[in-house]
């Protein structure tokens, strides 16, 4: 292994690490209820222009997270961050986070790939309210394993290409 590979691979992995934690405090602390509840175009009496702004309102706080938590990284380790893939890298985490957690996409793939039972019947027993998509869900998990997939394929981009 090269120099230059290890320094990819340290940063692919830092790069993750950060950023999967980031992601769990962005979406759990950053997020407010009133975007938690009101970003999915799944919602009963769901108002699209509504639930697009509780939606961009969300990403962006979530954006602005796993990025403090990136570059708070970054500049603590001195890792060599290149501004293009940097921006790939975040800008791609941004675009899956949204079309994710306007839930009607995730749903109908989800579907598509035969997970609609596992969308359906995995819940925790909840009052009345908001019941299908929270944690404890077949949708939450689903949508958790979304992200933590588009995290790692843009912590990959954010370390840059092979030299």
């Amino acid at each position: 292994m090269q120099h230059e590979d290890l320094v990819r691979a340290v940063v692919a992995a830092v790069a993750f690490g950060v950023m999967l934690a980031g992601h769990y405090i962005g979406d759990h602390w950053a997020q407010t209820s009133g975007q938690a509840y009101g970003k999915g175009l799944d919602a009963a009496g769901c108002v699209r222009s509504t639930a697009m702004r509780h939606c961009a309102g969300h990403v962006a706080s979530w954006t602005l997270t796993t990025t403090v938590f990136l570059l708070g990284a970054a500049w603590w380790l001195k890792l060599p961050l290149e501004p293009g893939w940097l921006a790939a890298g975040v800008g791609l985490n941004a675009v899956t986070h949204f079309i994710a957690d306007l839930r009607t996409p995730l749903i109908r793939l989800g579907r598509l790939l035969g997970r609609g039972g596992y969308i359906d019947q995995v819940g925790v027993v909840r009052p009345a309210g908001h019941t299908n998509s929270g944690p404890g869900t077949g949708l939450f998990e689903l949508d958790q394993a979304w992200h933590i997939g588009w995290l790692a394929v843009s912590a990959l981009i954010i370390a840059g290409p092979p030299v």
